[in-house]
């Protein structure tokens, strides 16, 4: 399989569909079909439907639930399971030359996709633990309001004044711990991931410093990985107003160890960053 292939890397919230529509716009196939907009995502995940379908498919066969926000990761997959994954591959690199494909639940199964596709190039980008964190309750918070706007005057009068007045900080409570999880279990697959790789295999981006260092990704996905791409103004699609504001979530982490161990995957991951 002679293709050149970009496996768009990161956790749920961390600014993969930006970065993989910037890609798109500068000219790399990231698939034929793409998962909507969505609340949270008003422009759209950038998703390549049939990854999507085969991550959640896999992600179901295993009791783990399909939206990826697990703390535990497929420990193997079947000979059904591994033979569906090359021949979705085997269809990809057949029309396209170069391509690629973003969707966070990739973060769960990339053991499979170094068997796979053995030269494939990671271009990873890293949130800090307490944006994403803050940004998925943030997207739950939104999902009460929608919610609530579809039902009649009656519940939404409930809502406005007894209800919405404290679902942030309940959401805060019941969730902050467990997203906390999911984003070291993300973070640390991708870590010991890049541990496997040549370090000119990958690339590391903080969401930070992205505005301002998109050119040096753009160049070197064109110098040394040698895609054929036309640079995108990415400040044409950089909004910042899009940006949740971040949450206070560390008040509601019980484990303070937790914190640590995040803290010290983030130090490590940044340390590997443009």
């Amino acid at each position: 399989m002679s293709t050149n292939v970009l496996i768009i890397t990161g956790m749920h919230r961390s600014g993969t569909s930006l970065l993989t529509q910037w890609l798109y716009r500068c000219g790399l196939h990231v698939g034929d079909r793409f998962l909507g907009a969505g609340i949270g995502n008003t422009q759209g995940h950038f998703e390549d439907i049939d990854f999507y379908n085969y991550h959640q498919r896999v992600l179901s066969e295993h009791d783990l639930h399909k939206d990826g926000l697990v703390t535990t990761l497929p420990q193997s997959l079947s000979d059904a399971q591994r033979q569906s994954l090359r021949v979705l591959i085997q269809e990809k690199a057949a029309s396209q030359v170069q391509w690629g494909w973003k969707d966070p639940r990739t973060c769960l199964f990339l053991p499979f996709y170094r068997e796979v596709l053995p030269n494939a190039h990671y271009l990873v980008i890293l949130r800090d633990y307490k944006s994403v964190v803050s940004s998925l309750i943030q997207r739950l918070y939104a999902a009460s309001i929608a919610k609530y706007e579809r039902k009649g005057w009656l519940a939404r009068m409930i809502w406005k004044y007894f209800k919405q007045p404290y679902r942030q900080e309940t959401l805060l409570k019941k969730y902050s711990e467990h997203h906390l999880k999911v984003w070291i279990t993300y973070n640390e697959a991708i870590l010991r991931h890049l541990q496997q790789l040549p370090s000119s295999a990958y690339l590391v981006v903080d969401h930070s410093f992205l505005a301002n260092c998109n050119r040096k990704v753009f160049d070197h996905l064109s110098d040394e990985w040698k895609f054929w791409l036309e640079y995108y103004d990415f400040n044409a699609l950089y909004k910042e107003s899009l940006i949740s504001q971040r949450l206070d979530i560390t008040s509601y982490i019980k484990e303070p160890s937790l914190l640590q161990r995040a803290a010290d995957v983030q130090c490590r991951l940044q340390a590997l960053a443009v």
